[in-house]
């Protein structure tokens, strides 16, 4: 009984562990992709995007801190991933 408790809720963990990790991937394509609308619009102007890089520097850091952490996060959860389909292959070897 407790052995397959365990399994289903290692399946809904791995259910919720895809989903977290693909709106995860979605976030961090869509901030690539801001990333090359931004590079686009200031292309020709350099002295304006230096400015407003000077202006925003500290919303700027902050968001680059949340870029890393959301990729540390993704890999967490990739691993977490993996580990459960381990798990999962040995409760049905069982």
């Amino acid at each position: 009984m407790k052995k397959d408790y365990f399994h289903s809720c290692l399946q809904d963990r791995l259910q919720y562990a895809q989903e977290f990790a693909r709106d995860y991937t979605i976030y961090l394509k869509s901030v690539e992709f801001t990333k090359k609308t931004e590079k686009e619009f200031y292309k020709n102007n350099k002295i304006l995007f230096i400015f407003n890089k000077i202006l925003n520097l500290p919303t700027n850091t902050l968001k680059l801190i949340k870029v890393y952490k959301s990729r540390f996060i993704l890999r967490k959860c990739l691993n977490e991933i993996n580990v459960i389909k381990k798990e999962l292959k040995n409760y049905e070897m069982d």
